[in-house]
């Protein structure tokens, strides 16, 4: 049988998420189609401003941190679908950018 190596402790995994959160949100905003550079992720993370961004890609990147935010202070909640609903809508508020519907398929 293999070993664990990736084995880690809650506290372990909350200092690596918050150590790559600006990496992990950087990649979700190209994931969604916004040119944006690692450096310009982090500008806005610390509450800057990227002059060549609209607003709406600058909402969508602070959504992604509110919703690492909201994960991070409420570690210890069950997993539900109002929990997942409430990481949703906290990524989604006040986005002015298209939103995947089952209708789209």
């Amino acid at each position: 049988m293999l070993e664990d190596k990736f084995n880690m402790t809650e506290e372990q995994n909350v200092f690596l998420a918050k150590r790559n959160i600006v990496d992990s949100i950087w990649k979700s905003a190209n994931l969604e189609g916004i040119a944006v550079t690692f450096p310009e992720t982090q500008a806005i993370f610390d509450g800057g401003n990227v002059a060549h961004l609209r607003v709406d890609e600058i909402v969508t990147i602070n959504n992604l941190k509110h919703g690492w935010e909201f994960v991070l202070s409420t570690i210890d909640t069950n997993i539900t679908y109002n929990y997942i609903m409430s990481i949703h809508s906290l990524v989604r508020r006040r986005s002015f950018r298209k939103s995947w519907k089952n209708e789209d398929l």
